[in-house]
């Protein structure tokens, strides 16, 4: 996982060449001794203000952290409920593989650990079943 935290902090920094630019065209110039119309000078009218509402939609449930001692009682062979029960809540998908239901479906999850910086779990279901599990930093 580091790998690819690692390989996209390079991709990021390999983007931007440190140079700020100006995409900004110049005014246009005014001949000497004419003064610029009104309409030139006048600032935009800005659009009248749309009211905010809240969303319909509910609010996002916060993800479930992980420790070091969930993650020991965590084993290859459970359903994605038991793990869901020890950790207190679902993590964040990391791949889907196939159809739910279907011979082979696979689903990576990631949970963000307690611990050290960047601390995480993974874990691989094929079939509903616990087929892999790794971490790195909990505590």
């Amino acid at each position: 996982m580091s790998f690819f935290i690692v390989a996209f902090a390079i991709m990021l920094a390999g983007c931007s060449s440190g140079q700020p630019t100006n995409t900004a065209s110049p005014p246009p110039a005014t001949p000497t001794g004419t003064a610029p119309t009104p309409e030139a000078t006048a600032p935009a009218t800005p659009p009248p203000a749309t009211p905010v509402t809240e969303a319909a939609t509910p609010a996002a449930t916060e993800k479930a952290t992980i420790t070091k001692s969930e993650f020991e009682q965590i084993e290859n062979g459970m359903s994605f409920e038991e793990v869901k029960k020890i950790v207190g809540g679902e993590g964040e998908l990391l791949a889907e593989v196939g159809k739910a239901g279907e011979e082979g479906y696979t689903i990576v999850y990631m949970y963000e650990g307690e611990g050290t910086i960047g601390a995480n779990a993974n874990f691989t279901f094929q079939g509903g079943v616990l087929q892999v599990k790794s971490q790195i930093g909990l505590q």
